[in-house]
């Protein structure tokens, strides 16, 4: 069995992505297509994110970064699907559906990737954190 560590491309071992990458190497994830299409898909949608999968062959976990290679959302295991928000919009993520992911960092929360009903209003709630984490971390790579 591959470890997803030993796969994933040096120049994500960032300080920035300390939290992440510990991550990586604690849990080894692996991530059902279904949820690291989702995070692909929403990935699309915003001007400037990058995609990133070790092994889409192995069904490794799914990263959206910046140009400066900051992680700022993963996608991993059957459900998992998680952003970085920065403090100030925290608290609103998760009073809008998320969940504090402490296991990856305290800056991560996680969200229900599926949900049998209100497929349009759950995109677009997990679009609108997307965007937010990605310009947290846009914001974060310029200071």
């Amino acid at each position: 069995m591959a470890f997803m560590i030993d796969l994933t491309d040096q120049r994500f071992q960032i300080a920035a992505n300390e939290d992440v990458i510990d991550f990586v190497r604690r849990t080894n994830p692996f991530c059902h297509t279904g949820v690291g299409m989702l995070l692909l898909a929403l990935g699309k949608e915003i001007p400037g994110a990058r995609a990133y999968c070790p092994s889409y062959r192995s069904c490794a976990y799914v990263v959206l970064h910046t140009d400066a290679d900051r992680i700022f959302a993963i996608a991993y295991g059957q459900r998992g699907l998680a952003f970085r928000i920065a403090a100030p919009a925290r608290a609103a993520a998760i009073a809008d559906g998320g969940e504090p992911a402490s296991d990856i960092g305290a800056d991560w929360v996680a969200f229900a990737p599926f949900e049998l009903h209100a497929r349009a209003e759950l995109h677009e709630r997990l679009a609108r954190w997307c965007r937010q984490a990605f310009a947290d971390a846009q914001a974060a790579s310029s200071a």
